[in-house]
């Protein structure tokens, strides 16, 4: 299937894809890779006797609001990361926010509640009135999210054209506008690497690998052990940040690379231990196989060198698959490393070469069906998509929304790497983002479990592939989704 970007190019788009502690973006994306359970935590699942459509978004009422003349209604604004304390009081300096609070808006702007704790809340009926919470797809499967469709139409600041095509769907269940793009959007297939490890490993920084063949030629000149056989440092590992990622928020990194129709829309048929499925475990059990196994855990124990970015911090690990805050985020958190990055395409198989692969992805705000004054919330999504927001967003953290109009007005030189990552989104061959199957979880988790049986050999890659495919085609069934798919 075919479809136009924003800019007017023609590009092919994959439609079968699919995606605590202190949060960080990188520490909740780490938290949510390694529990992908989301669906049963909020209370939410739909069973054998309900659709999505038993579970309207809005309300009547919900509707675009203002306060009266005089009143004064309070808005709680929450969102996952912690990063964005720092930009609390930039925001409410700004002529927008302002704004709103002489509209009759009191702004509670709170930060670092998701987790546990935010799905808890939403549960549990005491929701923020809006926010981004992280699990957007289960909130909305449990009609917990506002339909924003009438706030979209009403508003003079928010438009579908204004977005990446797969930014805006991003939002959407069966047609249904759940959530709108900000705080962070973008491009999620990015190879950096550190330009002095390169060099000094006798590689040339100016002809990266373009095929996961090179790569693993690059990975076996890069990874270096002691005289005792202990790890060192490494090339990649490929499951990694965004290398690692399922079928969640982030789309599926190895469906991506390797064109994987696991999942077919019109029929809800699964093909997880799809051919090229079974290729891709076994090419990234390979990085993991000449590390070993627990030589890489071993590494991934010591302070500092922990999954989702840690070890290329460190400079243990040479080269990562991130999305396109990688180097604005390593500016702010570790400026030596970050002069050192350089980037370019994620590797693809060799029978593929050629291809340029790209995802678009990130995170939404939905405003909560019973958060208290939701109705009168949408200013806030409307703030966050202005130019002044996204200035301070992008200045301050390192975040992009997934805006065509705006990426096209920045700096690509602000941040080393950043240049290649946004002209990718343009000249990207084959665009993915995230399929919203229902049971998306329940499929990342088992993919977790069962990549680890390929790579420490308890399995081989078809083996696994063939038990992944039982455990969701089970779960389809059992959950009820496979009666009720044809007539969602």
């Amino acid at each position: 299937m075919e479809s136009v970007c924003p800019k007017g190019r023609t590009i092919e788009i994959m439609y079968w894809e699919r995606k605590v502690m202190k949060f960080t973006r990188r520490s909740f994306l780490a938290t949510a890779a390694l529990g992908a359970t989301g669906l049963a935590l909020v209370a939410c699942a739909p069973k054998a006797t309900e659709t999505p459509s038993d579970a309207p978004a809005a309300q009547p009422g919900d509707q675009p609001a203002a306060p009266a003349s005089g009143e004064k209604k309070l808005i709680k604004y929450h969102i996952f990361w912690n990063q964005p304390q720092a930009l609390e009081e930039p925001f409410r300096a700004t002529d927008e926010w302002k704004a709103m609070e002489e509209s009759g808006l009191e702004i509670e702007f709170g930060t670092g509640r998701g987790g546990d704790a935010g799905k808890t809340a939403v549960a549990a009926g005491t929701p923020p009135d809006v926010g981004d919470l992280g699990f957007t797809l289960d909130f909305a499967l449990g009609g917990k999210l506002m339909d924003l469709a009438p706030f979209v139409d009403a508003s003079e600041k928010i438009s579908p054209e204004m977005f990446y095509e797969q930014n805006w769907v991003q939002g959407q269940w069966q047609g249904v506008q759940y959530g709108v793009p900000a705080h962070e959007g973008f491009v999620r297939r990015v190879l950096y690497w550190n330009k002095e490890m390169v060099a000094n490993a006798g590689l040339d920084n100016d002809n990266p690998p373009t095929t996961w063949e090179e790569l693993f030629e690059w990975h076996k000149k890069l990874t270096v052990f002691d005289a005792a056989g202990n790890l060192t440092q490494f090339g990649i590992d490929p499951f990694d940040a965004e290398g690692g990622t399922g079928p969640g928020g982030d789309g599926w990194c190895i469906a991506d690379l390797w064109d994987i129709p696991w999942f077919d829309e019109a029929t809800g048929a699964f093909a997880v231990n799809h051919e090229r499925m079974v290729e891709a475990l076994d090419a990234y059990a390979e990085f993991v196989r000449h590390m070993g196994p627990d030589n890489l855990q071993g590494m991934r124990s010591v302070e500092g060198q922990g999954t989702w970015g840690g070890s290329f911090n460190a400079e243990v690990q040479a080269m990562i698959i991130e999305g396109y805050w990688h180097s604005g985020e390593t500016v702010k958190e570790k400026p030596e490393v970050a002069e050192k990055i350089a980037s370019s395409w994620v590797p693809v198989p060799a029978w593929r070469d050629g291809d340029k692969v790209q995802t678009y992805s990130g995170h939404v705000t939905s405003l909560f069906a019973e958060g208290e004054n939701a109705q009168y919330a949408f200013p806030i999504i409307e703030f966050l998509n202005s130019k002044a927001a996204c200035d301070l967003i992008f200045e301050g953290i390192g975040w992009l929304p997934g805006q065509a109009d705006y990426i096209a007005t920045v700096d690509g030189t602000k941040f080393p790497g950043l240049e290649f990552v946004l002209k990718s989104a343009d000249e990207a061959t084959h665009r993915y983002y995230d399929n919203q199957v229902p049971i998306r979880s329940f499929v990342e988790t088992k993919y977790i479990q069962y990549r680890e049986q390929v790579y420490r050999d308890a399995m081989t890659a078809q083996e696994a592939a063939d038990q992944f495919q039982k455990d969701v085609e089970s779960e389809w069934v059992e959950s009820g989704w496979a009666d009720r798919w044809g007539q969602a």
